[in-house]
This record gives C-alpha cells, structure tokens and sequence, in this order.
C-alpha cells in the first residue's frame, strides 16, 4: 500500500483533508469571484430562471462568483450562502448586503427545516467522499422547500467513478439514484456544455431535483 501512494497517479484526498485545506486557502477569493460571469455560472443562473423560487442557499459558496452572477440577472430574490473558509465569507458580507452569508460546514447548515426555496452547489460535493456524501445529501433535504440544484460530477458507471476517483481525488455519483433514493423525486441530468478544454468533460452535469416533505 505504501508503493503505491508514491505512484504519481494516486491521491488520498479524504473529506477531512479537502476540508481542511479549503478551510485554510488564504489567496485568490477576490479573483474567484472575478469568474462571475464564466460561461457555466450563465447556464446555471438560465437554469434558475426557469424555476419558481424566491430564497436560495449555495453551499460551498466560496467568495460568492455564483450568488454575484444570479444577482445581476435574477431580480427580486434573497440569497445566502455557508463556506468553511472565513475569508471566502468576509468577502461575501462585504459585496452582499442583505444576504445571509456565514461560516461552517454543509453538513449542518444551521437553518430551520424547509427554510430556502433552493440549495444550490457548483463543484462543492465532488469533494465529500462516499462515506460521507449522505450526510450532506440529507441535509440539503432538510433544508430546501422546492428544489436542489446540483452543479457536480456524475456518472451511471461504477469503473469511471473509481477512475475519477484514484487519479483525481475527486468525487462523482449517480445523482439520480442517490437523489431518489432519499426520497427526491423529479429528478433531472442536464450534461453541461463544454467551455473549455476538460479532460473530465463526461462527469460534468446539472442535476436538478424536487425536495421531499419532511
């Protein structure tokens, strides 16, 4: 076992390692949120203009490049969002007034049930390993009224998220069936355009769901 972790291929990136290393980033939120208007933040704000909803929640939110682009082309409705990372959050609280923005993990939102029409994720879960992932699976279900909003790696095969897996460190599912699973229903997959040169192009999706009732 030891061979191999010197391989170049392998990565141990656990949920607590991913974690803590975002939680600890000092540089670069002010560029991020620079990438507000990236082409995917376009296609997932489109996304929502088709949705009835006037509350969403982002979790891993970052410096706030998603919230900055619903923003400038969603009118009318309350945003927030959870980060580990402190500086990621000051910066959110000074570019967004009124929004509800706050430090912690997304496996415990700290909201009331049913309380945000929406919770959205951009790339956020591909960090969250398998023993994990159903703990913040429910818990966007504890919080969402209507809808999640899932902009993260999926793939029906088995092979190709173990792939992923061990030569990225990264995290892709079956969104659909975790999703119905625990008791979301609707549920879509929308392959999302290619921006940008991607070797890993195939996972990416937006998946949309209904929420359960508590």
């Amino acid at each position: 076992m030891n061979l191999i972790k010197k391989l170049p291929f392998y990565r141990r990136y656990t949920t607590s390692q991913n974690t803590n290393y975002w939680s600890q980033r000092k540089l670069g939120w002010e560029d991020y949120f620079k990438t507000w208007d990236h082409p995917h933040r376009y296609f997932i704000t489109d996304i929502l203009r088709q949705l009835n909803w006037i509350s969403l929640m982002e979790i891993g939110c970052g410096s706030g490049p998603n919230i900055a682009n619903i923003a400038k082309n969603l009118t009318g409705k309350q945003m927030g969002g959870v980060d580990i990372n402190p500086e990621a959050i000051d910066l959110c609280n000074k570019n967004f007034k009124g929004g509800h923005f706050r430090v912690g993990d997304a496996i415990d939102i700290l909201m009331t049930d049913k309380s945000t029409d929406v919770v959205l994720s951009d790339m956020f879960l591909i960090y969250i390993g398998p023993l994990k992932i159903n703990k913040y699976i429910k818990e966007i279900k504890r919080v969402a009224r209507n809808y999640a909003v899932l902009c993260e790696y999926h793939h029906k095969s088995w092979w190709r998220r173990q792939y992923l897996r061990v030569f990225s460190g990264r995290h892709a599912y079956n969104w659909k069936k975790r999703l119905e699973k625990q008791g979301f229903y609707d549920v879509t997959l929308i392959k999302m355009p290619q921006f940008e040169v991607d070797n890993e192009q195939s996972y990416r999706h937006l998946i949309i769901a209904r929420t359960p009732k508590l």
